[in-house]
C-alpha cells in the first residue's frame, strides 16, 4: 500500500515540477517534496488502518466431521464417490451386517423361549406348584432380553453409514474389504459439510472501531480480480495466550518475548456473492469498512481492488 501511495504522489511531483511547470523545482519546494509525503502517509495509514483496517491473512474454512463407525466390520459397500456431492442421509458406507443380523435372530429366540417360560411360570404359581421367585426371575429374564434385543437392532442398524449433512468426501482412502473399528478413534473417511465461514485475522488494536453488520469487501486467489461483498458476522475476543494449561505446578510469570496473537473475524457474504461457491483452504486479503470517516474508505477500496488485479499474475517458471 505504501508502494503504491508513494508512486502516485511521485506522479503528481513531475507533472507539477517537470512536466508542467507550474511551480519551480528550487531548495523550499525540494524540502517540502520530502517532507509532505512522510507526514501523510504516517497519518493516512494510521487513520486508515483504524477506520478501514486490511488483513491480508483471509482463511475459508468449513466444518469437517469424521466420520466414525458405532460398530465394527468388514466394509461391503462406499456407494459415495470422492470429491462430489452428497446430501444428508445419504448412505456413505456399508459393513457387513450378517453377524448383526445372526446376533438379533439369536436373542429373538432367547426372547420367545424366555417369555413361554414366563408364562408357565405364572401359571403355576395360580396353581400353587410355583414359587413367585420364580416368576420374577423369569420376569427379569425377559425384560435383559428385551433390552439386549433393542440393542442388538440399534448395532444392525448402525452397519449403514449415512451423511450427517450435506456436503462433499474429501480423499476418500476407504474402499470394499477394509476393516473399520469404533476404536481405537481412526476416522473412516472425513467429510466436508457445505456449510461454511470467512474468516480474517486483524492486530488486536485494529478491531476497535469495529463492530458486527459493519461493510466487509474480500479478495481470494481463486477469484482473481473479484471483489466479493460481506459483512462482518462477529468478532472472536479471544486467542490461545488467554488460556493457562491445566497441570499441578503454578503458571510460570519469567518474561517471554511473544507476540501478541491476532483476534479473528468472521465474515459473511452478503448481496450478490451469497451462495457463491468457496473452496475450503482458499487465502486470501479482506477490508472492513467502519462507521467512521467514510470518505477515506475509498482509499482501501482502491488498494483492494489493486491487490485483487495482481492475483492475476502467476510468476513462476518450471
Amino acid at each position: 500500500m505504501e508502494i503504491l501511495l508513494l508512486l502516485i504522489y511521485a506522479f503528481f511531483v513531475w507533472l507539477i515540477f517537470f512536466k508542467l511547470k507550474w511551480l519551480p523545482w528550487n531548495f523550499v519546494f525540494q524540502a517540502i517534496v520530502i517532507t509532505l509525503p512522510i507526514i501523510l502517509l504516517a497519518m493516512t495509514i494510521l487513520i486508515l488502518n483504524v477506520v478501514a483496517p486490511s488483513s491480508h491473512d483471509v482463511r475459508v474454512i468449513n466444518y469437517v466431521v469424521q466420520i466414525l463407525p458405532q460398530v465394527r466390520g468388514r466394509v461391503i459397500d462406499v456407494p459415495v464417490e470422492p470429491n462430489s456431492a452428497v446430501k444428508k442421509g445419504d448412505v456413505l458406507f456399508r459393513v457387513d451386517p450378517t453377524p448383526f443380523e445372526l446376533e438379533v435372530k439369536r436373542i429373538e429366540a432367547q426372547l420367545r423361549l424366555a417369555e413361554t417360560r414366563l408364562k408357565q411360570s405364572g401359571a403355576l404359581v395360580k396353581t400353587g406348584a410355583g414359587s413367585q421367585l420364580d416368576v420374577d426371575r423369569d420376569r427379569s429374564d425377559v425384560r435383559q432380553l428385551r433390552a439386549q434385543l433393542d440393542l442388538a437392532r440399534w448395532n444392525l442398524s448402525e452397519t449403514t453409514v449415512f451423511a450427517p449433512g450435506s456436503g462433499k468426501v474429501i480423499n476418500l482412502q476407504l474402499r470394499e474389504g477394509s476393516f473399520v473399528v469404533p476404536l481405537p478413534v481412526t476416522a473412516a473417511m472425513s467429510f466436508v459439510e457445505d456449510e461454511q465461514w470467512i474468516i480474517a485475522l486483524f492486530s488486536q488494536n485494529e478491531l476497535r472501531k469495529v463492530k458486527p453488520g459493519d461493510e466487509a469487501e474480500v479478495i481470494l486467489k481463486t477469484y482473481p480480480g473479484r471483489v466479493i461483498k460481506c459483512r462482518v458476522d462477529s468478532i472472536v475476543w479471544a486467542t490461545g495466550q488467554g488460556q493457562l494449561p491445566i497441570g499441578g505446578v503454578l503458571p510460570q510469570t519469567e518474561e517471554h518475548a511473544v507476540p501478541p496473537q491476532r483476534f479473528a473475524v468472521k465474515l459473511m457474504l452478503d448481496g450478490k456473492d451469497r451462495g457463491l461457491f468457496l473452496a475450503p483452504g482458499a487465502r486470501g486479503a479482506a477490508a472492513i469498512y467502519t462507521e467512521q470517516l467514510v470518505p477515506i474508505h475509498l482509499l482501501r477500496k482502491i488498494l483492494l481492488r489493486v491487490s485483487a488485479k495482481l492475483d492475476w499474475f502467476i510468476v513462476k517458471l518450471h
